[in-house]
């Protein structure tokens, strides 16, 4: 354990203790629902023969799966991993089995909303003319992954329930995060490995790459949200003729933008590295840029509707309307969040 985290006492999960089970179920069965659900979006989107049908194959329900289909099998994977370091025989530090319970629920929260999302499609017979004899099939084929999600969430709301309650927790720091794990991670993982990799590990363990990624945990986000908005926006165009530069850039935009504000929530709900300190109008700052970036792909899937409200009528049919409608609604919503950050801050 890092030596920062030894000015107080750490509570753990004694060996024995009945949360503990339980949790791992909990964690197991997200794993396995996200697993479910993967190979059900990837069918069900990518498989032109199955999509031809589908009622959720257009927006706003077609942008709920680009994003989840990608984000919940790869929460589900940093939380399999993690668990290398939660054996049965030592006891458990309790913030890190709080944080693999939030990143399951997360995972299953995701796989629910294109659940919702989908029956939402059905409910509204979207596409309707477009329907076929394998829409059936389709819309019986949500039963069991709606049934998988509510298992899930009972069993990880029983979980959290057997976990033990500490003086004043709503307000303590938490213990660690997940880079706090990743040295003790990295030795779980090289262990049995050449005595070169184990060097190899240990210097990047004692680097300074921690302090790094915590200190610019933020600017790191958005390079990484760039490269998902480059990499989504041209597995796009590979599927389609090429679109053309101006909608290829928005489409990265936009994708980029909620990748960066998926990280930066999934950094505060899950505490991947604990923020550093900075000043009030730097966290203003980021939470509205979290906000602006969140709110784009929400604007995109709802242009239509957003323009109709708007009073113009109909749908946005040219490229100029739809950047307006995206931009618009998320730079919009992004001042709002800055000016709140700000009062708040202040009382």
């Amino acid at each position: 354990m890092c030596k920062k985290l030894t000015h107080h006492h750490i509570a753990v999960l004694p060996v024995g203790n009945r949360a503990r089970p339980v949790a791992a179920a909990a964690l197991w069965a997200s794993v396995a629902g996200a697993g479910v659900f993967t190979a059900f979006a990837y069918v069900t989107t990518q498989v032109h023969a199955v999509r031809a049908g589908s009622p959720w194959q257009s927006d706003p329900y077609d942008v709920v799966v680009t994003f989840t289909m990608f984000f919940a099998p790869l929460l589900g994977a940093l939380g399999s991993v993690r668990t290398l370091l939660c054996r049965r025989d030592e006891p458990l530090p309790l913030y890190r089995i709080e944080q693999l319970l939030r990143v399951s629920l997360v995972c299953t929260l995701l796989v629910a909303a294109t659940v919702a999302a989908d029956w939402a499609a059905v409910a509204a017979h979207a596409d309707r003319e477009l329907w076929n004899h394998g829409t059936p099939w389709l819309i019986a084929s949500l039963l069991p992954l709606t049934g998988v999600v509510a298992a899930v969430l009972l069993l990880h709301r029983r979980a959290v329930r057997l976990l033990p309650r500490t003086p004043g927790e709503g307000r303590r720091r938490a213990d660690g995060d997940w880079l706090d794990d990743l040295a003790p991670l990295v030795d779980a993982l090289t262990a049995r490995h050449p005595r070169a990799v184990r060097t190899l590990a240990a210097r990047i363990r004692h680097s300074s790459t921690i302090g790094f990624v915590r200190r610019h945990f933020t600017a790191l986000a958005a390079a990484v949200g760039l490269a998902a908005g480059l990499l989504v926006a041209t597995g796009l165009a590979s599927g389609e003729d090429w679109p053309g530069a101006p909608l290829f850039a928005i489409e990265t935009a936009v994708f980029a933008g909620g990748t960066f504000a998926f990280l930066m929530i999934c950094n505060g709900v899950l505490r991947l590295a604990m923020p550093t300190t900075v000043s009030a109008p730097r966290r203003a700052a980021r939470t509205a840029a979290t906000a602006t970036a969140a709110v784009a792909p929400v604007s995109l899937a709802l242009r239509d509707a957003l323009w109709r409200a708007l009073g113009f009528g109909g749908q946005v049919h040219s490229l100029g309307q739809w950047a307006a409608v995206t931009l618009a609604g998320a730079l919009l919503i992004g001042a709002i969040a800055f000016a709140v950050a700000m009062i708040g801050i202040r009382e």
